[in-house]
Order: structure tokens, then C-alpha cells, then sequence
């Protein structure tokens, strides 16, 4: 088996424990085939389903490369199967089809509607019922492995930073100051992806490189500094404008490593800043410890959001705050972990209280049209005392 036992013994935990609270919210069973999801419950992500019964052993039901999805995995029994037919062929098989009128736990958010569909079509006789909010509530607690993989990530957007500081000269292209960034978290051992739960998520290489009157353009992405893009195909992050003296430059990425994602940000000039830009970065970065300071179990996002409204308020900031005029994010910030849009996302209507183990992102921003955007993101652990910074980059205003 590839897994060591004490690693073995976390995944055994955590399949219990989604087990134990599909025993509370009504579950027969459920099949995970999500692949961030697969890989938390199973070790691996190759293409394969997870049956999970409300009791018992799970079933690992291999779609393709058999031999090294067994070979990854903790789980005993793995069975051929790349069909849904071929799936409840083998649950009847093995007496552990669920009977009529039974309750399957599908991770309806994410799973396309023509599987959905066509596992409705094979199981007429299961109602079909969303797991997903169990596995995302449960997947917000991290465990110790999960944060020490997520500080590894933190280690490799810095080297990321150390890249860009390289690079940030004028002339130099919004893409190839990305492209810095990217090289430095490959060279660092970087995954070279970011995982989105949303269906619609995506971003080049995993982040956004925003300059000058491109860092005050709200796009689709979000309602954040989302940079413009190279085209209509993907209009948001690193574009071909070349950055000039005196420019903001807004860099935010997600990385990976280890499977798990740190989401940072950090604001450069192009040459020493003037006392404006300064003064607009000073703010923001009083805000940003505002809110940090007030992270602990117990607080919801939507108390943080608030927090941060009201400090940029006071500050007569409100306008420019997460956004510009009209386009602007009620959020402050949301969960990390395989997934770099992990549930929740703090902000209006996030009352889920913040709980030990979780780590989240801190993320705000002031947009200016005509001075620029500044931007800062940082990742920080909820401890049963209060909050622990995970990230270890400066608060500085960057500059070369």
C-alpha cells in the first residue's frame, strides 16, 4: 500500500466522520466523484468513484489507470468500473445496493447534470440528495498534515515574490511579470495549478498581474482587482500592457503544493511611490490588520466584512473599497484549502461561525481611478486562542 499507517489512519477519520454526519442528515450512502473531493476521502485523484455507505467499508470503483489508483490508495476493495451500469452491477453483486426508496448523497454542486442525470436513470429507485454541504463543512477544519501543506504553498508564492521583484522593471509586459511569478513557484515545487469548486472559476496560471488604469477595470472574475486579460476569451488577469514608472502593479495569486493552495497578494510600484500612493497603501494595510485582529472562533465572516466596511468607512474610503463605485464586493475575504475558493466566503451572509483548524484569506483592496489600486491577501490559521499568520511576507509597499 503507498500510504503510511498514520496517514492511512486520517483518511479513515475522515471518511467516519462524513459517515457519522450522513447518519445525521439522512444518508443511505454516498458516491464521491468530484476530484478535490475524491482525493481528501481516497488519496488519490485518478479518475475513479467513491461509494461510501452510512456504515461499513467504502468501494473504490476505478474508471482508468486501475493499477495506479490501487496502488495510491488506502482503500481494501477497488473494483473496476467505468459506468454507472457497471457500478450497481457490483453493489448487487456484493449485497450492498441500497434498497428502494434509499438515500444517495451526490455532490450536486459540482457534479455535471448529464451525470447527475444519467445516475438518476440507473438508480430510479434512490432518491438523489446533495452531500456536498458535509463534505465542505467538513473539508473547512484542517487538519495539522493539511496546514503544514498549506504553509509549503505560502513558501512558494514567496519565491514567486523574490521572482517579480526581479522583473518589475519598466517596459516589461503585465504577462511576463506573471510569468515571473509562475516560474518562481514551479522552481519552487509548485503543483502548476489552481483548483476552483465554482464551475465557472479560472485563472491564467493561477493568479492576477494588474497595472496602472488596468488595476481599476472590474471584469468578470470577481468584484476585486481582476486586471483585464490578453483577450475576450478570458477577460481577466495579466494583459499585454507594458508597465510604466511610477505604476501600481497588483499581484494575486493562488498556488498549490502538496494538493493544497495559499492565496496571497502584495502591491509593487515601479519606482519609489509617491506620498499618495504611500498614504493609500498605509490605509489599507491599517484596515487589513483591523479585520486580522478580530479573527477567532466564534466571529462569521459577515462580522468581518463589517468590520472592514466600517474601517474604510471612517477612513471616507467606502467608495473605493472592494471595488469601484457600483462594482463592488460585500466580502473580505474566504476559506482555503484543496480548493482555492474553499467554503466559506466571508462576507454579507456568511453567519457560519469561524472555528479552530480553519484557515482563511484576508483579502482587501482600495481601487482609485487615476492613482491606482492597492491590494494586500494574506493566509491566517483560526487557533482555539485566536489566529496565527500563516503567511510570513512583509506589509511593506514593494518597489524597485
Amino acid at each position: 500500500m503507498a500510504v503510511e499507517t498514520d496517514e492511512q489512519d486520517l483518511y479513515v477519520k475522515r471518511m467516519r466522520t462524513l459517515q457519522k454526519q450522513m447518519g445525521h442528515g439522512g444518508f443511505d450512502a454516498a458516491l464521491i466523484m468530484q476530484p478535490r473531493d475524491l482525493f481528501y476521502y481516497a488519496g488519490t485523484a485518478q479518475p475513479a468513484n467513491l461509494w461510501i455507505p452510512v456504515a461499513g467499508e467504502p468501494i473504490l470503483f476505478t474508471r482508468r489507470a486501475h493499477a495506479l489508483a490501487r496502488g495510491a490508495t488506502w482503500i481494501r476493495r477497488t473494483v473496476e468500473g467505468n459506468s454507472y451500469a457497471d457500478l450497481r452491477r457490483s453493489l448487487t453483486e456484493i449485497g450492498a445496493l441500497p434498497k428502494g426508496g434509499a438515500v444517495l448523497g451526490v455532490e450536486l454542486d459540482v457534479v455535471p447534470a448529464a451525470l447527475v442525470n444519467s445516475l438518476a436513470r440507473h438508480f430510479a429507485d434512490v432518491t438523489l440528495k446533495n452531500v456536498s454541504p458535509l463534505i465542505v463543512r467538513q473539508r473547512f477544519v484542517k487538519d495539522p498534515a493539511e496546514v503544514a501543506r498549506i504553509r509549503e504553498a505560502v513558501e512558494a508564492w514567496e519565491e514567486g515574490h523574490r521572482q517579480v521583484l526581479s522583473r518589475l522593471v519598466p517596459g516589461r509586459a503585465e504577462y511576463e511579470i506573471a510569468a515571473a511569478m509562475e516560474y518562481g513557484v514551479r522552481n519552487a515545487g509548485g503543483d502548476g495549478v489552481v483548483w476552483f469548486r465554482r464551475w465557472d472559476g479560472c485563472l491564467p496560471g493561477g493568479g492576477i498581474v494588474s497595472s496602472g488604469p488596468n488595476a481599476w477595470v472590474v471584469s468578470g472574475h470577481a468584484m476585486t482587482v481582476t486586471g483585464v486579460g490578453m483577450n475576450q476569451g478570458l477577460p481577466w488577469g495579466a494583459s499585454d500592457r507594458r508597465v510604466e514608472r511610477g505604476d501600481l502593479v497588483v499581484v494575486d495569486y493562488g498556488v498549490t503544493k502538496g494538493a493544497y493552495h495559499a492565496d496571497m497578494a502584495r502591491t509593487y510600484c515601479v519606482g519609489k511611490p509617491s506620498t499618495k500612493q504611500q498614504g493609500l497603501w498605509d490605509r489599507l494595510i491599517e484596515l487589513h490588520h483591523t479585520v486580522i485582529e478580530r479573527i477567532r472562533p466564534g466571529v462569521t465572516g459577515e462580522e468581518l466584512y463589517r468590520i472592514g466596511a466600517e474601517a474604510a468607512d471612517k477612513m471616507g474610503m467606502t467608495e473605493y473599497f472592494m471595488g469601484v463605485g457600483a462594482d463592488r464586493g460585500t466580502y473580505i475575504g474566504h476559506s482555503i484549502g484543496l480548493e482555492v475558493d474553499d467554503w466559506p466566503v466571508l462576507g454579507e451572509g456568511s453567519r457560519d461561525p469561524l472555528v479552530p483548524g480553519a484557515v482563511v484569506t484576508i483579502e482587501p483592496k482600495f481601487m482609485i481611478p487615476g492613482l491606482g489600486a492597492v491590494m494586500v491577501e494574506d493566509d491566517i490559521l483560526v487557533t482555539e486562542e485566536g489566529h496565527e499568520m500563516v503567511s510570513t511576507l512583509g506589509h511593506e509597499l514593494f518597489y524597485v
